[in-house]
């Protein structure tokens, strides 16, 4: 029996340009993060994540969830995020081992700052180089890539 080969061509194609085009997006939105606030595209979604939640607070395992992060790694940048007094701990009030993330008003201040210039950056990355019809391809795509993958995580 001959082994097909993994892809065509066309698809090929397809998954190089992908690639390429997934890290050279998000290394334009971290150099764009970090020469402009000093931060990583990740502290900067767990600064949006904890600004959307209801008290601008969130139990640490939730947040890890939603960002798909381990607690290990998230602990690290919530600990950076503290020193820098945009974020803090607090204890559960009845669930001793449960801590949330809050962000503080130094944080939202901050974050509200830096969005304008972050939404900039994703325009010029990603929506200005489409068409609308593109990027709701695009939108439809990932969506589906999304619910694929997030069914196989549960």
């Amino acid at each position: 029996m001959q082994e097909s080969r993994w892809l065509s061509d066309d698809q090929l194609r397809a998954w190089v340009h992908y690639l390429g085009a997934q890290t050279l997006v998000q290394r334009a939105i971290e150099r764009h993060l970090h020469e402009t606030a000093g931060i990583s595209h990740a502290e900067y979604e767990i600064l949006t994540r904890l600004d959307a939640a209801p008290d601008r607070r969130m139990r640490m395992g939730e947040l890890a969830a939603v960002l798909f992060s381990p607690g290990s790694r998230l602990n690290y940048r919530i600990t950076r995020l503290a020193g820098l007094g945009w974020v803090r701990r607090e204890q559960h009030p009845t669930d001793r081992r449960g801590l949330y993330a809050v962000l503080t008003a130094e944080g939202a201040e901050f974050l509200h700052g830096v969005a304008p210039g972050y939404r900039r950056a994703v325009h010029e990355s990603v929506v200005n180089p489409l068409t609308d019809d593109e990027f709701a391809e695009l939108g439809r795509i990932s969506r589906k890539l999304f619910q694929h993958h997030l069914g196989r995580a549960e």
